[in-house]
């Protein structure tokens, strides 16, 4: 790819640019709208969702050859281009990671992910996640987090961006100025943080900082409102006081700054969409990202920049970062050859081994059990297989009782009067709008009873470890971070005593 020399673009090259709409492969005709705005409006690039490897490959190569300027294809990979695309890796929550500790484990996570995308055309992928999750009851952060200290959650985190970078993909530290202690999904609702800049200063910007340090090509925004710091429930995104004032004054970033999904209703319900990106740009914000009508919004600002409206100053600034990361960064993420798949089942398997954490207890000493299954997720009916293959293989005879909210407790103890151990398994996740991060009440409350029974008693959490909190009458407690199969397989072999548990939990929780 040729250098793009920013003064030769024209006014609509430039509005282009400061767009990111979405190419989402689950809607029928994405692609050809994604042609249109590329022919019609000089956009700089897409969010992509859905797809496989062969349709996003080809899309993305077709885009890029009818465009003028080289495009961005960005996505949410933190877990691995399988978080997005069917047929692509995933790996482990970003926690599993954290209970690891190892800086060498997350870079090669990192530049595997890379592999991957650059296999596919994608060239920017929108993480690390540097939230410090402080807060346990938050539904959208939470495993996502490397953890709540701020030095270990920089020092993992600025591994991931090395990673990425050094292997050839623009890396984005998310979400500023700091979403780890919020207790809302800001995809459904803004969160109001009561918060100072002392407060962030002393915590949250610490592994932001430490991003900057690293290079990051780009830093994305929350749609949360920080009224100590911004008067009124102004989201960051469209803070001139947050975006301009603290990131770029304070903190000295001069790349990329990119919006949250304009899609949220963390920002969306606050007004019109064109009003808030217009905000957004004038805060300090480079690229307007996912908009749900980038059509309207490319041709009102494009009115706007003609108008005077729209700063010919802001734009060509806005416009010459976006550039800056392109001419650094889509040079050396185009034609790559796909990544052995044997490489990331070793490496996924390094990550599940070396991630549980034993909290409490040991090896299991009963020869029979009873296997408890609390699926917050109702992800699927055997979504504990490669646990009990591990018991069966190690001859535990065992029976599995799924517990619902409509589960009689009569029966989980019955099921238990038999003289073996009762192993309880929670599998929690997070996710947008999901609200399955957490024990329902019912939950907790049969956990309590079975915690009291007279026999052995096993916890583990896969999923997010504030589940055990108060949990402390098992005899064995257990986190992993994740219901792969690997995880899960990892966490049977500690409980069986066939390995030892190489994690140490990345969070504080009261287990008693």
């Amino acid at each position: 790819m040729d250098r793009i020399d920013i003064s030769r673009l024209s006014v609509l090259q430039k509005i282009g640019q400061v767009i990111m709409p979405r190419l989402d492969f689950r809607e029928p005709d994405s692609l050809n709208l994604a042609k249109r705005l590329v022919r019609e409006f000089q956009v700089g690039g897409f969010i992509v969702f859905g797809g496989d490897r062969r349709s996003v490959k080809e899309a993305t190569g077709e885009l890029q050859s009818i465009s003028e300027t080289p495009l961005l294809f960005g996505c949410d990979a933190e877990r691995g281009v399988g978080q997005i695309l069917s047929d692509m890796t995933i790996f482990p929550f970003t926690m599993s990671l954290a209970a690891a500790g190892d800086e060498e484990l997350v870079y090669r996570e990192a530049a595997y992910i890379a592999s991957e995308m650059k296999e596919c055309g994608l060239n920017l992928i929108f993480a690390p996640v540097l939230d410090i999750n402080s807060n346990a009851k938050n539904p959208i952060i939470n495993i996502r987090s490397f953890g709540d200290d701020p030095e270990l959650v920089s020092r993992l985190g600025t591994a991931f961006i090395r990673g990425c970078q050094d292997s050839g993909i623009a890396a984005c530290g998310k979400h500023f100025p700091g979403h780890g202690r919020a207790d809302m999904d800001s995809h459904a609702e803004m969160p109001l943080l009561d918060l100072t800049t002392e407060n962030l200063t002393n915590f949250d910007l610490i592994p932001f900082r430490a991003a900057i340090e690293s290079k990051v090509a780009s830093i994305m925004t929350a749609h949360i409102a920080l009224p100590k710091i911004e008067r009124g429930a102004i989201p960051a995104t469209i803070s001139d006081v947050i975006i301009q004032g603290i990131l770029r004054k304070q903190m000295g970033y001069g790349g990329v700054v990119i919006t949250d999904s304009l899609h949220m209703s963390g920002i969306n319900k606050l007004g019109d969409e064109i009003d808030l990106s217009h905000l957004a740009l004038k805060a300090g914000c480079d690229i307007i990202l996912d908009p749900r009508d980038p059509y309207a919004l490319l041709s009102r600002i494009n009115d706007m920049a003609y108008t005077g409206e729209l700063s010919e100053g802001l734009l060509n600034d806005s416009a010459g970062r976006i550039i800056s990361l392109k001419n650094s960064w889509l040079i050396s993420s185009q034609g790559e050859n796909a990544p052995a798949a044997g490489k990331a089942n070793t490496l996924i398997g390094q990550i599940a081994e070396r991630s549980v954490c034993l909290v409490k207890g040991g090896k299991l000493g009963s020869e029979k059990a009873v296997v408890c299954l609390f699926d917050v997720t109702r992800s699927c009916s055997d979504i504990s297989r490669a646990f009990t293959v591990r018991l069966a293989e190690s001859g535990i005879d065992f029976s599995t009782v799924p517990v619902t909210l409509t589960s009689p407790m009569e029966s989980v103890r019955e099921n238990s009067e038999f003289g073996g151990a009762i192993i309880c398994l929670i599998y929690t996740t997070v996710g947008a709008w999901k609200k399955q991060f957490q024990l329902p009440e019912f939950f907790s409350f049969v956990l309590s009873e079975i915690a009291s029974f007279n026999a052995e008693t096993v916890l583990i959490s896969f999923g997010s470890p504030y589940v055990i909190q108060g949990m402390g009458g098992f005899d064995t407690v257990m986190c992993a971070f994740d219901s792969l199969n690997p995880c899960q397989s990892a966490a049977a072999d500690v409980l069986l005593g066939n390995s030892e548990a190489g994690g140490k939990l990345p969070v504080r929780i009261g287990l008693y």
